[in-house]
């Protein structure tokens, strides 16, 4: 006795859209994890320029006396842009004069429209004395 049996092949829809549910539930799981972790590695990686920037600064005072009024902070990324401001200048000091600045502040901004615009930490700034700050507790952990 042959049957006529005939052979099924293919998925049907409810399976098809079971499987679309289920990658929509891990897709909105897993997405937010992915950008926290991305967010702090970037932040990571900034910091340690920062850190770098500030011991050549404080290579810089030691050789000369002060810090410099002017830095060049080219690192600028696709995530941060760097800013360096000279403080507490000597009165007296001569206008040309390079490096009559007591303090520092490096501040890393996070730049608008890219993915690092919503970092919960913000700005990122280190100082001279080498104090450590960001809009959030725990950036720089």
């Amino acid at each position: 006795m042959i049957k006529n049996a005939k052979l099924s092949s293919g998925f049907t829809l409810i399976e098809l859209l079971i499987v679309v549910a289920i990658l929509g539930i891990l897709y909105s799981v897993a997405m937010p994890s992915y950008i926290e972790h991305m967010e702090r590695s970037r932040r990571a990686d900034i910091q340690q320029v920062m850190l770098q920037h500030g011991a050549v600064l404080e290579r810089i005072y030691s050789r000369n006396g002060g810090y410099p009024n002017a830095f060049d902070t080219a690192k600028n990324t696709d995530f941060y842009t760097f800013t360096y401001t000279a403080l507490n200048r000597v009165s007296g000091a001569a206008a040309d004069a390079n490096f009559k600045s007591r303090a520092f502040t490096l501040t890393a901004t996070p730049k608008i429209g890219s993915t690092q615009a919503g970092d919960r930490c913000g700005a990122l700034v280190i100082k001279h004395d080498g104090t450590q700050s960001a809009d959030a507790n725990s950036c720089w952990e």
